[in-house]
């Protein structure tokens, strides 16, 4: 049998009666993964748990649900792999990743089992525990190379790759690449790309065949609720703005990419990075949507870097203030120029860039005070332009320098957006219904042509935001239900 290596991306969880919870994404870090391999030449495939069957949905269990294939489901498509590697996202994921790498040992007991991704990274001992051989930690590329090559030349011993850790050791931690461009482009043809084209709904508004890529790693920051910090070291490495246009270059050409979204922790740390970025699309005339929907940093973005990046195709753009209490970030490690976010909303409402505001609310001890502040800075952000705001509860994550200032939960998967577990869970999301509805009054206020632009996106399914996405994919959900036949039984 040739060696191959087989990478799972799992179904995706969410909580059972709000499947919303959870916004489907390609899995990025599989991709750059398989791509890697691929240029080593280490035969590498992507079984996607999801992307296979995106719009099917099962029970888990008495509180989880997901959307794809069940483990059973995906263990019968898979072949006798030597090396299986799975990557979990987050905590949601937790439980369903070791029931599949219970059932995969059941069925094939001599395939080795590695997990990667951020959530692993953070608590290794419990994928060991169950039953994984091995574990990466951090940056996977050179790891899973290492290993691969060990397994298939049967030389070397794995305890000694740097990144690794299994049932009775633990390596060093493997040293982060500098140069991004050794680890290649996404390996986007190993996905069911027609499947993601199709859903309707993604980390970030789309109107055709879109791609994610990361242009950087990392993120210089230290915010107390992120596990950005503890995955990365604070350290930020970037792609050379060349290497990256290739990327696009070569996915348009293969895969005829309109969109793509910039999925980074922390894209244009540096200004000069965006602009290098920006000017060479332009000399190479790429004609591309740009969106950045896990948000840029106020302190190191200006107008020129936002303008030259509109000029190649910015149009959707987020900010996370997260509150607006000066207090809250403080507690939060998280520097914040209101005068600054005024200025650059103003700004590139001015040019048709569609804006999201991102807040976090309840985070350890917020008060009335600091929601009413979040609350008006909310709000007046709408009247300067912003398109809409994603209001998330704030929920303490494995890694993060504030997890243990939240107690109660009992399970990986209860550390979501929406943490029923907590004491005042009842006051926080009728607060978030509250601030949703004076949004809507007052974007239909001050907004009125903008509203009646969203309506004409739902219907037409040509969307500029992701609220206009989400109501699409319901609508779409309620139309279909409505044409299916009366059970006469």
């Amino acid at each position: 049998m040739a060696f191959k290596v087989t990478l799972i991306n799992p179904a995706l969880v969410h909580l059972t009666g709000d499947p919303y919870s959870s916004i489907p994404f390609m899995p990025t870090g599989l991709l750059y993964l398989a791509g890697y391999l691929e240029k080593k030449e280490i035969p590498v495939s992507i079984l996607d748990g999801f992307g296979l069957a995106p719009r099917r949905l099962f029970r888990i269990d008495d509180q989880l649900s997901g959307f794809g294939l069940t483990e059973t489901e995906i263990v019968e498509r898979l072949d006798d792999a030597p090396l299986i590697g799975i990557g979990v996202h987050s905590g949601m994921s937790h439980e369903y990743v070791l029931r599949l790498a219970r059932a995969i040992k059941d069925n094939y007991p001599d395939t080795i089992l590695i997990a990667g991704g951020n959530h692993v990274s953070v608590v290794p001992q419990r994928f060991i525990e169950g039953g994984f051989d091995y574990v990466c930690i951090g940056e996977g590329e050179y790891p899973l190379e290492a290993l691969a090559r060990c397994l298939r030349d049967g030389t070397g011993d794995p305890r000694a790759i740097p990144g690794l850790a299994g049932p009775d050791f633990a390596a060093p931690p493997a040293p982060f690449e500098e140069d991004l461009d050794r680890f290649g482009f996404a390996a986007l043809h190993l996905l069911p790309l027609e499947n993601y084209w199709g859903l309707g709904m993604q980390h970030a508004p789309v109107q055709g065949r879109f791609m994610v890529l990361t242009t950087s790693r990392g993120c210089i920051y230290n915010c107390r609720f992120c596990t950005t910090p503890k995955v990365w070291g604070r350290q930020w490495r970037t792609r050379s703005a060349a290497h990256v246009a290739d990327e696009i270059e070569h996915a348009q050409e293969c895969h005829g990419i309109t969109d793509v979204i910039i999925q980074d922790e922390l894209f244009g740390c540096r200004r000069e990075q965006a602009a290098a970025f920006a000017e060479e699309l332009l000399r190479r005339d790429i004609q591309v949507r740009l969106s950045t929907p896990s948000g840029v940093k106020v302190e190191t973005m200006d107008e020129e870097t936002i303008a030259l990046l509109h000029r190649v195709g910015l149009r959707y753009l987020v900010f996370a203030p997260e509150s607006g209490s000066p207090r809250v970030l403080k507690n939060m490690n998280k520097p914040m120029d209101f005068d600054k976010l005024r200025r650059l909303v103003m700004f590139s409402q001015k040019l048709g860039i569609r804006l999201n505001c991102v807040f976090v609310l309840g985070f350890e001890d917020e008060n009335d005070e600091d929601r009413r502040l979040t609350r008006n800075l909310a709000l007046e952000l709408t009247r300067l332009g912003v398109d809409e705001i994603s209001l998330f509860i704030w929920s303490p994550l494995p890694g993060s320098d504030a997890f243990e200032s939240e107690t109660g939960w009992k399970r990986y998967e209860e550390l979501n957006w929406t943490p029923r577990w907590r004491g005042n869970y009842r006051v926080l999301m009728g607060f978030r219904n509250r601030l949703y509805c004076a949004w809507a009054m007052t974007k239909l206020r001050y907004q009125f042509f903008g509203c009646l632009r969203s309506a004409v996106n739902i219907l037409r399914g040509r969307y500029e935001l992701k609220m206009e996405m989400a109501a699409g994919r319901m609508l779409r959900s309620w139309f279909r239900s409505s044409r299916r036949a009366p059970d006469t039984r």
